[in-house]
């Protein structure tokens, strides 16, 4: 009888597949980091190149009306027949620097589309001229404007009606106009609220020439994107300038929509409830202020890059300051005229 010849079977053992799985998953390990890196380097070059269009947009607007838009339009003169109201019962208007520049970032149609007789929108059903001033505004404000939202902002709700603010559009915005270190809160000098020491103010506007620090020494826009795991759904829009309340149980905390001071520390935390006024109707005044006011970062500048936030200064240029730059320094990048000496290897 002749001898078997069985063919040899190829495979690989059990022991060889878990080393080939081993070697596959710590490969995969490896690569991920970069991979994210790599995706996050790209949402930041084009949060950089959102900033350096609202730049230009600031620049051309400037030369088209002689003077850069206000933070927000909150009060027309002719509203002083109403009590500085847009009309009779008590409502700001609260339109804000980016809708201003919409014709400038060829959103002429959209800027069109806004009827600043009305609010930008509705607050606690209050009718304007008989109608809720949100559902005015509704066709426009319910616009998703690309350049005006970061790539990294997280969490960002869609574009759809406010449940609370009957009729009002949500469209989400991820920067906000520097007012510096002070702002007024509820209480307005008629028919202007009080003037800030920022690159912009509610209801004030300014030229180059009262930029006397120096435009590449002040900041104009910055990124105020949501807080990672932030309750409050309808937060950050760019068609609306306000102070507004709370609504999701966290007792005492207001945010600031459409800008931000630089009062609170750069990405510091929410921090509730809100720290106490420094004087009657300021909202957060350097000069004596508490260790509080560093911590309320529901009214500063944050981001969602690691590390730090994109900042659009006044020459057009845009930097990445970093979470560590000190508070002096960072706010006196923030005021317009403070005659304050800040070194470029400061931040």
């Amino acid at each position: 009888m002749s001898p078997c010849h069985c063919a040899r079977r190829s495979g690989f053992t059990l022991i060889e597949l878990l080393v080939a799985i081993a070697i596959i998953a710590v490969l995969i390990g490896l690569l991920l980091p970069a991979v994210q890196a790599a995706r996050e380097a790209a949402r930041r070059a084009q949060c950089v190149n959102n900033l350096k269009q609202m730049g230009v947009a600031l620049s051309n607007y400037h030369d088209a009306v002689g003077v850069f838009p206000p933070a927000a339009l909150m009060y027309a003169p002719y509203d002083v027949a109403y009590n500085c109201a847009s009309n009779s019962n008590g409502m700001s208007r609260s339109h804000g620097l980016f809708t201003h520049l919409l014709p400038f970032i060829e959103q002429a149609n959209l800027f069109n589309a806004v009827n600043f007789n009305f609010s930008a929108g509705s607050v606690n059903g209050n009718l304007q001229f008989g109608i809720l001033p949100g559902a005015v505004q509704f066709t426009a404000f319910s616009t998703v404007v690309s350049t005006y939202v970061c790539p990294s902002d997280s969490r960002l709700q869609p574009s759809h009606t406010v449940p609370y603010d009957q009729g009002t559009a949500y469209t989400p915005g991820s920067y906000a106009s520097n007012v510096g270190t002070l702002d007024t809160v509820h209480g307005n000098v008629c028919p202007r609220y009080a003037e800030s020491n920022g690159a912009f103010s509610r209801d004030w506007v300014y030229t180059f020439a009262a930029i006397t620090d120096g435009t590449s020494n002040t900041i104009f826009l910055a990124e105020a994107s949501r807080f990672l795991n932030d309750p409050e759904l309808y937060f950050n829009y760019w068609n609306r300038v306000a102070w507004v309340n709370s609504v999701v149980g966290l007792t005492g905390t207001t945010r600031t929509m459409g800008f931000a001071t630089t009062a609170p520390r750069l990405n510091a935390g929410l921090l509730i409830p809100d720290p106490p006024a420094v004087t009657p109707n300021i909202a957060w005044l350097v000069v004596g202020a508490t260790g509080d006011a560093s911590r309320a970062g529901q009214f500063g500048f944050r981001s969602q890059h690691p590390g730090g936030a994109n900042f659009l200064f006044g020459d057009g240029s845009v930097r990445f300051l970093r979470n560590a730059v000190a508070l002096p320094f960072y706010r006196a990048l923030s005021t317009r005229a403070g005659a304050e000496v800040v070194s470029a290897d400061s931040y």
